[in-house]
């Protein structure tokens, strides 16, 4: 039976976080109440650095724009890689080496 997500420890499962502004969206569930998934946050922090630094004018924005592309860019290709050792025979070791390895750098299974 699945793990059923656990509540948000920030917001305790509410959404939303209370400042002297008033309520607002919990920075670390985005309002769903429950922990997300590493991959989640992970685009979401990455949807927040582009939205930052598109158009800024900044010196820096067309580094800061390339390197999200390039860290989207391995992710898919951990993916990939993910998928494909997945499939691949359990006695093979080298398959197995690289699964762990994928999964350790996107977070997406749970390892114990």
């Amino acid at each position: 039976m699945p793990k059923a997500p656990e509540q948000c420890l920030t917001c305790y499962g509410a959404g939303e976080t209370v400042t002297e502004a008033g309520p607002t969206l919990c920075p670390d569930c985005f309002g769903a109440g429950k922990q997300l998934s590493h991959s989640t946050k992970l685009e979401w922090r990455l949807r927040e650095i582009e939205r930052a630094h598109r158009h800024s004018g900044r010196e820096t924005e067309a580094e800061v724009m390339w390197l999200v592309h390039e860290l989207r860019h391995s992710r898919e290709a951990l993916v990939r890689i993910l998928a494909l050792c997945q499939d691949a025979d359990d006695a093979n070791a080298t398959a197995r080496e690289v699964k762990y390895c994928a999964n350790e750098a996107l977070g997406i299974y749970d390892p114990t």
